[in-house]
């Protein structure tokens, strides 16, 4: 009787331990910095005359997702990005969580507001926005009223693509329909699906692609796409040593493509994934070894 009693004691301490070390970290924020060599590139092309890649030295770009209405970051994500004094702010999705007409769009809206003060905000949509904006859940109404709020100058990007710095960075925002987002059984997105709504701008330029979910990685670099910026996973919410993020949305356990940088060789130039775990979690409030994090961009030439 009483090993029966030591071990419900130990797990209840484990328990405890790991609800606290969630709380903690869910409170938390951290800056995650990747620089992109974009010399192999350069490279390739030639030095064309006609874009000088120079106007990308010295810039910082600033990616964050899936904030999911994170009130307790929103002041903490505010002032580290007037610290970071970035050139750009790139938004990958998932800002509300469209799921309820009585939601609270205000902090996500008052949170872009206040970095779009920063430096130019181009948002891209996830699949939560996009259920807003859809009516999935009959928010629609609720989607008007967050953009109205919304600075004018914050650009939404819905298949569409922004040049930047002379030329010599386009961005682009892929907003695919909700059926790609199913967690089971869901159909592949390929890269010539891409090509039908998002044509490559220049390929000269360098194209960055704000593509939600990761798991496309093959199609979007396929397409075109430079670098791609995704969220969607937050991480797999808990991150074990050495197999990282447990569980994605898809509900498929140890997914391949979760956090961090991924890297594929495209003719000698290097094509990259970067997957953020976001800042915030909407249905299970769970993060284990997984601190919600701002990204910072800034390119080697």
């Amino acid at each position: 009787m009483k090993i029966l009693i030591i071990i419900l004691l130990i797990i209840l301490f484990i328990l405890l331990a790991v609800f606290l070390e969630s709380i903690r970290e869910i409170n938390s924020l951290r800056v995650t910095s990747y620089e992109i060599d974009i010399s192999k590139k350069i490279t390739a092309l030639g030095q064309d005359k006609s874009i000088s890649y120079d106007d990308l030295k010295d810039k910082k770009i600033v990616f964050l997702s899936d904030y999911h209405e994170a009130l307790c970051l929103k002041e903490k994500i505010i002032h580290k990005i007037r610290d970071l004094k970035p050139d750009l702010i790139l938004v990958g999705g998932d800002m509300v969580n469209g799921k309820s007409e009585k939601e609270d769009t205000s902090p996500a809206s008052d949170l872009l507001n206040s970095i779009s003060k920063v430096a130019p905000v181009l948002y891209a949509l996830g699949n939560h926005d996009a259920n807003m904006k859809s009516n999935f859940y009959d928010t629609s109404d609720l989607w008007a009223e967050y953009v109205a709020r919304l600075n004018p100058e914050i650009k939404f990007l819905e298949n569409e693509s922004v040049s930047l710095f002379g030329g010599a960075l386009t961005v682009h925002g892929l907003d695919i329909p909700l059926r790609y987002y199913k967690r089971i059984k869901f159909p592949k997105l390929t890269a010539t699906d891409i090509n039908e709504v998002l044509s490559l701008s220049d390929e000269k330029s360098y194209n960055i692609l704000l593509g939600h979910a990761p798991d496309f990685i093959d199609s979007y670099l396929e397409w075109g796409a430079d670098l791609v910026l995704s969220g969607h996973f937050h991480g797999g919410m808990v991150r074990v040593p050495l197999l990282g993020g447990l569980i994605s949305p898809r509900l498929r356990l140890f997914p391949k493509y979760t956090y961090g940088k991924y890297d594929r060789d495209y003719n000698g130039a290097v094509r990259s994934l970067i997957v953020t775990n976001g800042l915030g979690q909407h249905t299970l409030k769970i993060r284990i070894n997984n601190i919600p994090e701002i990204v910072v961009i800034s390119f080697k030439l």
